[in-house]
């Protein structure tokens, strides 16, 4: 009886808990830029050269996802700068997660924002489809089931992408725009750099996300061909 109560507590409290807040981490996991083709030597140690300065400054910098039942937005944390020689918006850019991600899921809708040349922007997509393996991992103490999916890249070519999710914590949200499984994403590892959750919190009550126009959005493709003739 008594084990029965816990479970019905539990479950309780999980419905309970409208809204929350998860902070990520990244790091650079294997090597990000494929420097086989380069003949240039300079070029290539400069490259390669980013990609460390990338590794010493990543510790740096925070990302949250705050999301309710039905929406959530992903962004990098607002911290004052403690070292001058680190840039938070060009580390953001590198791992891509630069601007703000956003999931309306009862649209099936994701929406980015950012500003290009000044101009903001407003990026639509649907939600990735996703490929739920059966193999599990344990992630702060929640038990993650490993889903993939291939993200389709500006120049045409697409990328594997791995996520942890956890059905223990029933809402389809996680980092960037890795949305849309039947559990919060707690890890994502894409183009050898991974995100992950370092703490979570939750609130008995909804958190309000001012969400974007959806009316002024437009297509990655209608951004790219806007883009290239500014």
């Amino acid at each position: 009886m008594r084990y029965l109560l816990i479970i019905i507590f539990t479950s309780f409290s999980l419905t309970a808990q409208t809204s929350g807040c998860i902070t990520y981490k990244s790091e650079i996991i294997s090597q990000t830029i494929d420097t086989t083709k380069i003949k240039n030597d300079d070029i290539k140690k400069m490259m390669l050269q980013t990609v460390e300065n990338m590794k010493r400054q990543m510790p740096h910098i925070s990302y949250e996802l705050k999301f309710n039942k039905n929406s959530s937005v992903f962004k990098r944390k607002e911290m004052m700068a403690i070292d001058n020689s680190i840039d938070y918006i060009d580390i953001a850019g590198f791992s891509d997660a630069d601007g703000r991600f956003f999931t309306l899921i009862n649209n099936k809708l994701r929406l980015r924002t950012f500003k290009f040349r000044n101009k903001k922007y407003i990026i639509k997509s649907n939600l990735p489809k996703w490929e739920i393996d059966n193999k599990t991992k344990n992630i702060l103490g929640y038990n993650c089931i490993k889903a993939k999916t291939n993200k389709q890249l500006d120049n045409g070519s697409s990328i594997s992408v791995v996520a942890w999710f956890t059905k223990e914590l029933p809402f389809s949200f996680g980092p960037k725009d890795y949305v849309g499984l039947p559990g919060l994403v707690l890890q994502v590892e894409e183009r050898g750099i991974k995100f992950y959750a370092t703490s979570i919190d939750f609130y008995n009550k909804n958190h309000k996300i001012e969400l974007p126009n959806v009316n002024k959005s437009i297509t990655r493709k209608e951004y790219l061909s806007q883009s290239l003739h500014r």
